[in-house]
C-alpha cells in the first residue's frame, strides 16, 4: 500500500482516485472513474519495480424478472409461495437495454424487469457481504429493532414502535429509523455503491 502511495503522484500527474483498497492477500486494489485515470496509473505503476499489475475483472450486470431467458443466477422468493423472482446475469448491453425498457416478453405475457444490486445482505445477523449459509453469528436479528429474535415476532413491531436499523447503530449513525432492508438505510447505500464499483455497466 506504502510503496503504491508513494509511486503514484496524483497530484503531479493529475490522475483521480475513487478509492484505494487493500485485501487481504496483500493486493492492492484502486478504482478510477474513467479508463483514462487508469492507464495514467498503470504507466507509472509499470515503472517501479516489484509490482505486478493486471486489471481487475469486474462481474456483469444483474436484473431481476418474473421469467426471461439468460444466465440464472439466483432465484428471489415472491409473496406467493408458488412463484419466484429469477435474478439474471447478462451484459452490459442487455442490461440496459432491459432497465430502460422495464419489461420483457416472455412467450404470451409481459414480464417487469428491475434492475438488481449485487449487493449481498445476510438474513441471519443482516451484516453485507455473506449469506446465512457463510453467517459466523450465532444468533437471528429481527430486521425492525436489532433484537436476538425473528422480524415475524418482534413485538415492537406489532406494538406499532418504530423501527431501529441495526447496521446504522453498529454504525453510530444519527438516522436509525428504518429497517435493515430499508433502501434508504445510508450504510446499505454505501455498501451498494461498493458492490456496484465492481461492476461492469459500460
Amino acid at each position: 500500500m506504502d510503496k503504491v502511495r508513494t509511486t503514484v503522484d496524483a497530484r503531479k500527474t493529475g490522475v483521480c482516485v475513487d478509492r484505494l483498497r487493500k485485501t487481504r492477500d496483500q493486493k492492492v486494489i484502486i478504482s478510477c472513474p474513467t479508463k483514462k485515470d487508469i492507464e495514467k496509473i498503470s504507466g507509472q505503476l509499470k515503472e517501479s519495480k516489484g509490482l505486478k499489475i493486471r486489471e481487475a475483472a469486474r462481474k456483469l450486470p444483474l436484473v431481476t424478472s418474473t421469467g426471461a431467458a439468460s444466465k440464472l443466477k439466483f432465484r428471489r422468493r415472491a409473496k406467493n409461495d408458488l412463484e419466484c423472482h429469477p435474478v439474471l446475469e447478462v451484459s452490459p448491453e442487455l442490461w440496459r437495454r432491459l432497465v430502460d425498457a422495464g419489461y420483457v416478453y416472455v412467450g404470451l405475457q409481459r414480464r417487469p424487469v428491475s434492475d438488481q444490486s449485487p449487493l449481498v445482505q445476510c438474513t441471519q445477523c443482516l451484516g453485507f457481504g455473506h449469506t446465512r449459509k457463510y453467517c459466523t453469528g450465532t444468533a437471528e436479528k429481527c430486521a425492525h429493532c436489532g433484537g436476538q429474535h425473528k422480524s415475524q415476532a418482534c413485538e415492537k413491531r406489532q406494538n406499532g414502535e418504530p423501527p431501529k436499523c441495526i447496521n446504522c447503530s453498529r454504525d453510530k449513525l444519527d438516522d436509525t429509523a428504518h429497517g435493515a432492508f430499508n433502501s434508504e438505510c445510508s450504510v446499505r447505500n454505501k455498501r451498494d455503491a461498493l458492490a456496484r464499483g465492481r461492476v461492469s455497466y459500460a
